[in-house]
């Protein structure tokens, strides 16, 4: 992949922060021409590089993150199948001690099925380590590439309370009436109200109305998605931290804080954090990972490189590029 020039690095950036921002605030903020943003912008989304979504977490259901071995030579088509699973949130071919690392968004009543007998039947599956996520520190989608000033930051953000992370979570389930307009901006962010309002059988206002109420209060984000390698980060890792009870929410704060980190979660099981990264190189995750060692209460550090990511955010992944939604309507 050949990673994005500065100024669609910067639009991605903008669109990071706020993905309903009119292309005239987003030129303004980053001082360009309105129809350079215009263009750059839908170039990259016509291409499959660049998506806005809308995402909502789904307060009924929990998250587990899978480590699965597989028969040689079957891990391609073990994570091909998990891909498929409409509970899969997160999929991703590993180097290392695993073959394949996946995050399911599931209901108990069905999470059981699922790890005791729809994902071992997967052919190639020869072993399943299950984490039960316990508390998010940070997701992807609190995740920022970092190329804006904090003024330039501050102006594309809306003036409404702080959308919550997955660990603090929106207080209320969307209505049946906001799942019609979820289901709208799960497909396209950037619908517009007129859109919006054709798709759900309502008129413009009340749709304008009941989609600034979702942003409004949290329930609904929307928000940019790319593959980190079109931003110069090709090197992605997932981490497995062994750390000290008592030091585990310093470690996961600490994480959270830093630009490599693109997700990390507390979970139940033999490891005590589990996260992602992403860098420039090699070099730079060696360099990090012996930071990331002295902090107080690390233990241990196990790392899975992540040789070909197959779905993030419900999207599976192909060649880059989004090929097609497969999640629970709205979720992140």
């Amino acid at each position: 992949m050949q990673p994005l020039d500065g100024v669609d690095l910067r639009v991605v950036a903008a669109l990071q922060v706020n993905g309903r921002a009119t292309w005239d605030r987003i030129a303004r903020v980053l001082k360009e021409p309105t129809r350079n943003v215009a263009r750059r912008a839908t170039r990259l989304r016509e291409s499959g590089v660049l998506s806005v979504i809308g995402m909502v977490d789904d307060l009924r259901l929990d998250s587990v993150v899978l480590r699965l071995r597989c028969r040689p030579g079957s891990a391609a088509g073990v994570g091909a199948a998990l891909s498929e699973l409409p509970q899969a949130r997160f999929v991703t071919l590993v180097s290392g001690s695993a073959d394949c690392v996946a995050e399911l968004s599931v209901a108990d009543d069905t999470l059981q099925d699922l790890l005791l007998q729809d994902i071992p039947a997967i052919d190639g599956v020869l072993e399943i380590t299950v984490y039960p996520a316990l508390k998010y520190f940070s997701t992807p989608l609190d995740w920022h590439l970092g190329v804006l000033t904090q003024q330039e930051t501050e102006e594309l953000h809306e003036q409404w309370p702080p959308a919550p992370g997955r660990f603090q979570r929106a207080r209320e389930a969307p209505s049946a009436e906001d799942e019609q307009i979820i289901a709208v901006m799960a497909a396209d962010g950037r619908a517009t109200h007129a859109e919006v309002a054709a798709a759900t059988g309502t008129s413009e206002s009340t749709a304008r109305r009941r989609l600034d109420s979702l942003l409004r209060r949290g329930i609904l984000r929307v928000r940019a998605k790319i593959e980190p390698a079109y931003l110069g980060l090709p090197t992605e890792a997932v981490l497995w931290l062994r750390v000290v009870e008592s030091e585990v929410e310093a470690v996961g704060q600490a994480l959270a804080a830093r630009p490599e980190v693109r997700c990390v979660a507390a979970v139940a099981g033999d490891h005590q954090l589990v996260a992602q990264t992403a860098l420039p190189g090699r070099a730079e995750l060696y360099a990090f990972l012996r930071m990331i060692g002295g902090l107080r209460g690390m233990r241990a550090i196990e790392t899975t490189v992540m040789l070909r990511p197959l779905k993030r955010g419900f999207m599976i992944k192909r060649d880059g590029r989004v090929e097609r939604r497969a999640g629970p309507t709205g979720s992140s």
